[in-house]
């Protein structure tokens, strides 16, 4: 199976993933000198230099459980996106939330996930694949997704109340969430692998990379507040 590679071009970096021929994912690092004021957020001249020339889609996150099909270039209200035209990036930037990648074997059509707690709380990553197969007729268990960095449970300490709040929509919440003498942490990983295997995706090679704990390789809103962002890309190319 194929596994994610750093690739550096012009200064810039990016793990790269090709898990079938036609379908490419990305993701960026932090930059070695970051004195931009926008902090990483002017990707789209980045991904010129990795010959991506279409400017990607973007999403207006707003840790809603929204999904919307796209077809060209532009801004969607949408915490998850997905598209059947080739040679369209879709995009999501992250700083702790967890990014999901999804494909399928026939390579007619890739997706996007922005899944936060409140997104995984809603269960963002099921609505997704219930609108994939409503609108395109691709069943979950033709679905492939792939993780990319985010919080660890390693560092992702919530109060209380977040876990009340999961355990009354979730009959298997109390997994997710382990103690230690520090606290209460929240796996957000495992509990959208749960959703999505539940519903018959199959994983691929995952990034489980956590972006607290890898301070020189990715921004993280929990170790330090602010604009930096990391951003995921996928796109289907027609090779």
């Amino acid at each position: 199976m194929a596994d994610w590679q750093p690739v550096s071009r012009n200064g810039l970096r990016f793990y790269h993933l090709e898990p079938f021929l036609g379908i490419e994912l990305w993701f960026s690092t932090r930059r070695g000198s970051d004195n931009d004021s926008d902090h990483n957020m002017g990707i789209g001249d980045q991904l010129v230099h990795f010959g991506i020339r279409t400017p990607p889609v973007s999403m207006n996150q707003t840790h809603s459980n929204t999904v919307g099909r796209v077809e060209r270039s532009g801004e969607v209200q949408a915490d998850a996106c997905f598209t059947a035209q080739a040679n369209l990036a879709l995009s999501v930037r992250v700083a702790d939330c967890v990014p999901i990648f999804l494909w399928d074997g026939d390579n007619s059509f890739v997706g996007i996930v922005h899944a936060g707690w409140r997104g995984t709380l809603t269960k963002i990553a099921l609505r997704f694949t219930e609108k994939v197969e409503k609108e395109m007729g691709i069943e979950a268990h033709r679905l492939n997704y792939a993780l990319g960095p985010s919080i660890g449970k390693c560092c992702y300490k919530v109060g209380k109340e977040i876990l009340d709040a999961f355990k009354q929509t979730w009959p298997e919440a109390e997994r997710f969430f382990s103690r230690n003498r520090d606290g209460l942490f929240l796996d957000l990983r495992a509990a959208n692998r749960f959703l999505l295997s539940a519903a018959g995706a199959v994983e691929g090679k995952s990034l489980d990379l956590c972006t607290s704990c890898e301070r020189k390789r990715f921004y993280s809103y929990r170790r330090e507040p602010g604009d930096g962002r990391n951003w995921g890309f996928i796109i289907r190319t027609d090779k």
